[in-house]
């Protein structure tokens, strides 16, 4: 099998989502000889920052020579990029061949189930010595929780989103990021909202989990915009870090990588605060807030790349925009969004930042329709410039005469301007 066929045979079973049973999954896995009981894992769920923890502790394992793994969702440009060992995607060579061995095995599984199970047997048979595994929606009936005890157990955030799949209400949702405890494995989180909180208390103690809440410890001292990276200092120290992501809730983020990093080296792992320090400088992560500067073919403009994709992303980006010094540019804004999300609520964050906007479609069945957006849009700021684009390309080449560009609403908008952009430079 080509990793082409594998690709299509793949991207075809998207639509099957499974959120309240993992039985298939399991026995597809036992007759793979279980590999997710054979690794040891960091196991990380959260609204929102759940990928940018993956990365940074990825990173700051890796910096203290550990072979490292680390499973991620949604990919950008590749679908490679979702398994990871030692800081490289996956061969496509050896993608197909896992995916043909697993689909062998589960033959009735859906897309994240097929992958989540590949790279549980690639990173056993890879030898690697502990993977960062990211949730892919909720984590009580996640794919991803068939882990049976993870070093450490990590949320990230809990907010609004997939309704469908973890409840209206952030008790509902909460509940079903605290499935990823485990008996006495401990667990790291943000000070949460009581609403949220309780849920997390009360898994935490039917676990016997140890429970760390922390407030950030982290506050951003200066941003580098151009090269996508931030310093941040330590409320209690005042030491100085390089952070490799930029964002406005990534001192919280940087709080809980760090604490967790404390916490594993209480476990007998080899790592410390050197290592930690060293992760937060070599991370990086494409389309959160990233700096992308275009080629010829789109007036050498600057885009700024970010997946928000629900409200508290959103407001993540907005905080982060209003310092930037994008924002007193005239920036125009391409804007796509899945239908499934609460779009409404993200165009009333944006409007005030946005005067001038492109609407488009992002490459996915469920994506909501750009015509809809800007009649909303418009409502909101009726002097506003609103253009509508079907085509990405279009519509960042219509962005582009601004000179400045922020593209966002959608991780697939994002990946696919990262990849237009990418190949035209």
């Amino acid at each position: 099998m080509t990793f082409e066929e594998a690709e299509k045979d793949l991207m075809g079973r998207m639509g099957v989502v499974k959120k309240d049973d993992l039985s298939g999954v399991l026995a597809c896995l036992e007759k793979l000889g279980s590999p997710q009981d054979k690794i040891k894992a960091v196991h990380v769920t959260g609204t929102n920052g759940k990928g940018s923890v993956c990365a940074v502790f990825e990173a700051a394992l890796r910096c203290a020579g550990l072979k490292t793994a680390l499973f991620i969702s949604p990919h950008l440009v590749r679908l490679t990029e979702r398994i990871q060992t030692g800081g490289s995607e996956i061969s496509r060579s050896i993608f197909a061949a896992l995916f043909k061995e697993v689909r062998t095995a589960g033959p009735e599984l859906g897309f994240f189930e097929i992958l989540t199970c590949m790279a549980f047997l690639h990173f056993e048979r890879s030898k690697i010595d502990i993977a960062v595994i990211e949730v892919g929606i909720g984590g009580r009936f996640d794919t991803t929780n068939v882990i049976n005890k993870p070093e450490l157990c990590v949320i990230t955030s809990v907010g609004y989103d997939h309704k469908k799949y973890l409840g209206g209400t952030l008790a509902s949702v909460a509940f079903q990021k605290a499935g990823i405890i485990k008996p006495g494995v401990p667990c790291v989180a943000p000070v949460l909202c009581p609403e949220a909180m309780g849920p997390v208390l009360k898994e935490a103690e039917s676990k016997s989990s140890p429970l760390h809440f922390f407030a950030p410890e982290f506050e951003i001292r200066s941003y580098d915009w151009e090269n996508g990276s931030m310093t941040l200092s330590g409320k209690k120290t005042g030491e100085l870090y390089s952070f490799g992501i930029i964002g406005a809730s990534q001192s919280s983020n940087a709080t809980l990588v760090h604490e967790g990093m404390e916490i594993l080296h209480g476990l007998g792992w080899p790592v410390n605060r050197a290592h930690t320090a060293a992760g937060f400088k070599r991370v990086r992560f494409p389309g959160r807030f990233q700096t992308l500067k275009s080629g010829a073919k789109f007036g050498r403009a600057l885009f700024v790349l970010d997946g928000a994709h629900n409200p508290e992303a959103a407001r993540d980006f907005a905080r982060t925009w209003e310092v930037s010094p994008f924002a007193a540019r005239g920036a125009a804004f391409v804007v796509g969004v899945l239908n499934d999300k609460d779009y409404t609520a993200i165009l009333k964050i944006i409007s005030p930042l946005a005067s001038k906007v492109i609407f488009t479609r992002p490459g996915s069945a469920r994506a909501a329709d750009p015509c809809a957006l800007a009649d909303i849009f418009s409502a909101m700021r009726p002097n506003a410039s609103i253009e509508v684009q079907e085509d990405i390309e279009a519509a960042l080449l219509s962005a582009s005469k601004a000179g400045t560009a922020a593209v966002l609403g959608s991780f697939y908008l994002a990946g696919a301007a990262l990849r237009i952009i990418g190949e035209e430079n």
